[in-house]
């Protein structure tokens, strides 16, 4: 710590109360006389030494004040000695005396040091083996209206024998305020509002970067501020970070640290753990380039191993604590990391108590990064598809100091408890860090009545259950920010499908459990108990496969929001490399995911998305994996349900992920009749494929004999609008079969970034069987209670198409349900425009072209603002009119689009128009005639 410890002295930023010299009664103090005026040298280190040199030759800079200072290594190297005095001075002002030192270390026989007039050593301070200067600053208060000196001593003669001096001050820098003696950073984020924090000691300014400072398709907003709370002592409004955008920084040239000796305190509430990209922890505060070995790091790792390492310029050294003092995700903790190498040690502590100690040698001296100190940002972080900086902390953060000696263990304990006494009850307060949707607030393509996760990403909600007569979601989830990565199982309840409730996280990655990587899809059933179980994909990265069935019961059944889950400690399902699909043919091993599991009579069914190959390796397609079992947990093995032919269907993937498998009735026959889904993968490509399609097939099943038995093996489209994917499925106290689905948004990582937020899920909808054997889709009935008042517009009477235009001329939104039936009469081509602009610059087209008889969504004019595709393009697929007629149901909520035709098909697509007056619609179709219209204006999903 420079010998500062020893005699109370504490560093301050070089920008820190800028003084004027003129304040001082000390003569020349920045040697801007460009010579020793004012000044006794004695012996010859000090001859010559005054310089303006900006640099010292073979590096930068000195950063010092003015235009001279005192270098002295320039009055001939390290070999010279002498000291040199200043003039006595009177100290007044506020008491505080502070100098830039820079130049060799030798506590003993190069330092500065603050005297009395008979020579006795009040203050001192030596170098750092670094030319560049930092401000070190001594209370000396007790010695106002005495008279002083300020001696520079260098009797040291070998390698960096030479001492630096310029701008002393006297009586200007402001007193540490009480509590902050021995700081030299303190962050007390007590700001509340803004996107600034102060230090403390420095009284800076230090900019918290956030991805709304500066929104992209919303009006800007602050970063994410806890709300002060009395109660919650020094605590109270601490500042969220949100895991991928936030951080705060200062430029290094502002941070002046320690060398030999320090002490980091940070109170941090995680909100989950990152999985850590390229072995490096979420930094909660750090300076450090590692790879140099130069700086400090305080971060999180791996389900909450919080870990501290400081660089010497030879080596790195780093101290870890173990599993028992892992941070809980959710909970306020006290961190304390101690560099003590007069101790040789490092330690660790957790609510004031010691948890973890490693060595380093007595001479480690922490080596400076020249590069910004960060709270909430690693300074080195892994990139996420070159877009998302990870390794970055996710929660609430507050109370960080950084003092400048390293601290004892009683004097740990006495700060910490000195926190406690600040809360309400003496008791650590509950951490408040729900995610808040209305940060989104006036982003005009987020979703406001389709389910979104409440920050950032979500792909395929899954595993639906009814439970007490609400329906619960699970959604694969990041809470770290938009991208894919630490996925883990999110959560929301419903009483009626379309409004939605937020829960917390229900199951993430943990540490010695089955899912050490990763919680990704699976289903949900109930067990004989009629008491909710979760299967789900569990992650490890240990195993391969990586991927297996877990298991997952209610801590608390009785809980009718069924918050906390807890694993089963061993897997229930595992893939066999010796699976049996067909003779000549072989598993493709190692993909093995996305449980669907029923039951039916005593037993449960389980289906596990997997790929066929051939013997020498080659694809045969996807495949859904049947088990069966009689209590969830033991499952045997019973063949596939049905393989793919990727080489006759391409577009249907060499594995198939999501298999849903539903019952949608009885035929003439009494046969029961159920449709399977499939999302098609492509881990072997084409990429061009991936994420764009949902294939069903319909035919008959016997649960008896395991048999499933296709109508046709020819795949069928169930969405034309490429966005619809992630199918999973149940069936409700109603009898309805119920599907939900992910929304694919196709947009750049980029634009996620600017957004903060990536993908919806489609409305629930209710599959049926027609009259022909067909899967029949509709949206729920339910949609309507989202409806906001009366309808906009009801035509009832058969009207022609322009006189329906008429009335739909002063009609504008972009959360719309329209519910319309046309008559083809003699046109071609008829349909409605939604989000079209005034002059049809913008708008996308819903269509049926009745020549072909195809239904789709010519999307050439929507607009692709952040879209990752350049041609939006058309799609489109087959459906007969029913009677002539085309029945659509059309839901416009922002970017997102649905329409559901004739209870047959339906094309989900994106629109992300440019113009803020793309808000109209527009029937098109010459020749034909309007029989019904109705367009109402749905309000959100959280209302």
């Amino acid at each position: 710590m420079l010998a500062l410890a020893i005699c109370l002295g504490f560093l301050t930023p070089l920008t820190a109360h800028p003084a004027d010299a003129a304040q001082s009664t000390l003569s020349n103090p920045g040697f801007e006389t460009g010579d020793l005026t004012g000044w006794t040298p004695t012996g010859t280190a000090f001859n010559g030494s005054v310089t303006d040199d900006p640099g010292w030759g073979w590096g930068c800079c000195f950063n010092h004040e003015g235009t001279h200072h005192l270098w002295g290594f320039a009055s001939g190297g390290d070999a010279s000695t002498g000291t040199l005095t200043s003039e006595p001075f009177t100290l007044t002002g506020t008491g505080m005396v502070s100098a830039l030192v820079s130049g060799g270390r030798d506590e003993n026989q190069l330092y500065v040091a603050l005297t009395t007039l008979d020579g006795d050593v009040l203050h001192k301070a030596t170098g750092t083996e670094d030319e560049a200067y930092r401000r070190v600053t001594w209370d000396a208060r007790e010695h106002l209206g005495e008279q002083l000196r300020i001696t520079v001593v260098d009797r040291a003669t070998g390698g960096w024998g030479h001492i630096n001096l310029d701008d002393v001050r006297v009586g200007v820098d402001k007193p540490p305020a009480p509590g902050e003696e021995g700081l030299a950073a303190h962050w007390d984020f007590a700001e509340g509002q803004g996107t600034t924090t102060a230090e403390r000691i420095s009284q800076g300014a230090d900019p918290i970067s956030y991805v709304f400072n500066d929104a992209v398709y919303k009006p800007d907003s602050d970063p994410l501020w806890n709300a002060k709370r009395p109660e919650d002592g020094v605590l109270s409004g601490a500042l969220l970070f949100d895991g991928y955008s936030t951080w705060v920084s200062r430029a290094a040239s502002q941070t002046q640290l320690p060398t030999d000796g320090m002490t980091l305190q940070a109170w941090v509430a995680p909100r989950a753990f990152e999985w850590g990209d390229e072995g490096k922890p979420s930094a909660i505060v750090n300076q450090q380039d590692k790879n140099a070995r130069r700086g400090f790091s305080l971060g999180v790792g791996r389900h909450g191993m919080w870990q501290f390492g400081v660089g010497t310029g030879d080596a790195w050294y780093e101290t870890q604590v173990p599993k028992t003092a892992a941070l809980a995700a959710g909970k306020w903790a006290h961190l304390t990391a101690v560099f003590a190498p007069g101790q040789g040690a490092m330690r660790l502590y957790l609510n004031g108590e010691q948890v973890a100690e490693t060595a380093v040698p007595t001479t480690a001296r922490l080596a400076k990064a020249d590069v910004p100190l960060v709270i909430g940002r690693h300074n080195q972080p892994a990139l996420i598809n070159g877009t998302f900086a990870v390794n970055m902390f996710n929660g609430l953060i507050d109370e960080v100091k950084i003092h400048t000696s390293p601290l004892a263990s009683t004097a740990v304990a006495a700060a910490h408890a000195k926190d406690l006494q600040t809360f309400s009850g003496g008791t650590i307060p509950q951490a408040r860090m729900a995610m808040d949707r209305s940060r989104y607030d006036g982003d005009r393509y987020r979703p406001g009545y389709h389910f979104t996760a409440p920050n950032h990403w979500m792909n395929e909600p899954h595993a639906p259950i009814q439970v007490g007569g609400k329906y619960h979601l699970f959604y694969q989830h990041n809470s770290h920010g938009p991208y894919w990565h630490n996925i883990a199982w999110g959560h929301a309840v419903s009483e009626d499908l379309v409004h939605w409730r937020d829960l917390p996280v229900a199951l993430a990655p943990t540490a010695d459990s089955v899912a050490p990587d990763g919680v990704w899809s699976g289903a949900s059933t109930l067990d004989e108990n009629g008491v909710p179980v979760l299967l789900f994909t569990a992650g490890n990265d240990a195993q391969r496969p990586n991927q297996a069935t877990g298991l997952a019961r209610p801590v608390d059944p009785s809980d009718p929001d069924l918050v906390e889950w807890k694993m089963h400690p061993t897997l229930v399902t595992s893939q066999q490399a010796d699976l049996d699909v067909g003779a000549g043919r072989k598993v493709r091993f190692g993909d093995f995911r996305d449980p669907f599991v029923w039951k039916q009579g005593d037993t449960w069914f389980q289906l596990m998305g997997s790929g066929v190959q051939t013997t020498s390796g080659t694809d045969v397609g996807g495949t859904a994996l049947l088990y069966t079992s009689k209590n969830l947990t033991d499952w045997t093995y019973s063949g596939p349900l049905m393989v793919g032919d990727v080489a006759a269907h391409p577009k249907t993937g060499q594995v198939w992920e999501l298999p849903t498998f539903l019952p949608i009735g009885k035929d003439d026959q009494g046969r029961e009749r159920r449709a399977l889904l499939v999302n098609p993968a492509f881990p072997a490509g084409p990429g061009e494929y991936s994420s764009k399609f949902t294939y069903y097939w319909v035919g008959t099943w016997d649960a008896g004999a395991r048999r499933w038995t296709p109508d046709t093996t020819e795949p069928k489209l169930l969405d034309y609008g490429e966005h619809f994917t992630g199918p999973s499925g149940l069936v409700d106290d109603k009898g309805r079969s119920l599907v939900f689905s992910i929304a694919q948004d196709r947009r750049t990582e980029r634009a996620h970034y600017d957004a903060g937020w990536a993908h919806n899920a489609g409305l629930p909808i209710e599959l049926s069987m027609r009259p022909d054997g067909d899967l029949g889709i509709r949206p729920v009935a339910e949609v309507s209670r989202l409806h906001s008042g009366d309808p906009l517009l009801d035509i009832t009477a058969p009207t022609s198409v322009a006189g329906a235009n008429e009335r739909l001329a002063g009609i504008k939104g972009d959360m719309l349900h329209i519910k319309l039936t046309m008559e083809r009469g003699s046109a071609d081509t008829f349909g409605l425009d939604v989000l079209r602009s005034p002059g049809d610059e913008e708008r996308t087209r819903i269509f049926y072209d009745a020549p072909a008889g195809q239904f789709g969504v010519d999307r050439t004019r929507s607009g692709n603002n952040s879209s990752t595709e350049g041609d939006l393009g058309t799609h489109k697929g087959p459906l007969a009119l029913t009677n002539g007629e085309l029945t659509l149901d059309v839901f416009v909520d922002r970017s997102s689009i649905e329409a559901y035709a004739n209870g047959h098909k339906s094309l989900t697509t994106r629109a992300y128009p440019f113009r803020q007056d793309s808000l109209g619609l527009r029937l098109f179709g010459d020749g034909g005639a309007v029989k019904s219209m109705t367009v109402w204006k749905m309000g959100n999903m959280t209302d």
